[in-house]
C-alpha cells in the first residue's frame, strides 16, 4: 500500500507550550483516514501541518515521497486541499468564489469555468454558479466551499470537523459526498471530528489526545501509576494488568471494543476480570455503548445483535 504522508519524530509548540508529539505515523494513499479526538488535542494544528501551512518544530513531512523541505513547499500545498471548519466566501457569486483561486493559478477562462461546473456537479450543486453566496444556508456553504476546493483538483483533501454544525440531513449528505469523493475521484481524505460519527465512512481512525496518538479511543483514558515492574498499572481505583511490561507512562487507555461482558463471573485467575453495574446504556452507530462501574467507570461497545443486551438494563450486575 502506497502512503501519501510518513512522519517521523514531529513535533510542533506554540509559544513554548507544546501541542503536538508523533514519534511515526503513516497516512495510506487513497483511503479516508478521520482523527478523532476532543477539542484541544491537537487535530487541526496536525491538519495545518499536512496542508503545509506550519512547518514543524522538528521531524519530517514525506508526502507522496517527496520530503517537504523549504525549497518545494508551494508545489507540495498546491497538491493539498484544506477545508476549514468555519469557510470564509467572498461576498460575490458562486461561480466567482469558484473561479478566484484558478484566475490567480493563470488557468484560461474556458478552464475556470469547466472546472467550477464539475466542481458544483460532484457536490450536487449545479446551476448555483450565479446564487449570491451570502445568501446560502449552512450546508450549501459547507458544499461550496468543498467544490472551491476540488476544483483546484488537490492530491489529498484535508476537512477539518466536515460535520460540525450541521444538522443530520446535511450531516448525511456530507459523508456521501466525501466517499463518493473518495471512490470516485480517488482521492485522499484526511478529515477531524471529536465525536464517532467519522468512524461510519473512515477506512482508518487515529486517535489524538493531548497531541500524541494513541491506540484506542479515549473514552477509557485514566490516570495513575505502574506497579510490579511495569507489568500493573493502578488508576487509583483498579488495577490493570498490562500485555507487557514498560518501563514508564502515567496514562493507560482501554479499547470499548474489547471489553467483553457477561453475567456470569470468568474463571479463577482470569486477568482484568471485574464486577460492576451497568449505569448507562445508549445506542451508537448501529452499536450500543454500555457504562459500566466498576470501581472506575467503564465504557464499552457491543453489536446491537450481542445475546446479552435482552437481559441487561440499569442497575444490572456484570462481569467486564
Amino acid at each position: 500500500m502506497t502512503t501519501a504522508y510518513k512522519i517521523r519524530d514531529l513535533s510542533f509548540s506554540y509559544g513554548g507550550s507544546p501541542i503536538l508529539a508523533v514519534p511515526e505515523l503513516e497516512i495510506p494513499d487513497g483511503k479516508i483516514v478521520a482523527l478523532v479526538g476532543p477539542n484541544g488535542s491537537g487535530k487541526t494544528t496536525l491538519l495545518h501541518l499536512l496542508a503545509f501551512i506550519e512547518p514543524p518544530d522538528s521531524g519530517r513531512i514525506e508526502f507522496l515521497g517527496l520530503e517537504a523541505s523549504r525549497s518545494n513547499l508551494l508545489e507540495l500545498r498546491r497538491s493539498v486541499g484544506l477545508l476549514l471548519q468555519n469557510p470564509y466566501l467572498f461576498h460575490e457569486t458562486v461561480f466567482a468564489n469558484l473561479t478566484w483561486a484558478l484566475r490567480l493559478r493563470g488557468l484560461s477562462k474556458k478552464e475556470c469555468r469547466d472546472r467550477a461546473l464539475t466542481a458544483l456537479e460532484t457536490v450536487g450543486l449545479s446551476g448555483f454558479e450565479q446564487r449570491e453566496a451570502r445568501l446560502l444556508s449552512g450546508g450549501e456553504t459547507q458544499r461550496i466551499a468543498l467544490a472551491r476546493t476540488l476544483a483546484l483538483d488537490p492530491k489529498v483533501l484535508l476537512l477539518d470537523e466536515p460535520f460540525n454544525h450541521l444538522d443530520r440531513e446535511a450531516a448525511r449528505r456530507t459523508e456521501e459526498l466525501v466517499v463518493e469523493i473518495n471512490s470516485k475521484l480517488n482521492k485522499t481524505v484526511v478529515l477531524t471530528s471529536h465525536s464517532a460519527k467519522s468512524q461510519v465512512i473512515a477506512h482508518t481512525v487515529l486517535h489524538l489526545f493531548k497531541g500524541r496518538i494513541i491506540p484506542a479511543p479515549p473514552d477509557n483514558l485514566f490516570r495513575g501509576k505502574l506497579m510490579e515492574s511495569g507489568r500493573v498499572f493502578y488508576t487509583g481505583r483498579i488495577l490493570v494488568t498490562l500485555p507487557s511490561a514498560v518501563s514508564e507512562g502515567d496514562l493507560v487507555t482501554i479499547d470499548p471494543e474489547r471489553i467483553k461482558v457477561s453475567l456470569e463471573a470468568p474463571p479463577p485467575g482470569n486477568l482484568n476480570a471485574y464486577t460492576g453495574t451497568v449505569i448507562g446504556l445508549s445506542s451508537e452507530n448501529g452499536r450500543v455503548r454500555l457504562e459500566i462501574d466498576a470501581g472506575e467507570v467503564l465504557r464499552v461497545l457491543v453489536s446491537a445483535q450481542s445475546e446479552i443486551l435482552p437481559h441487561l438494563r440499569l442497575g444490572s450486575r456484570v462481569w467486564i
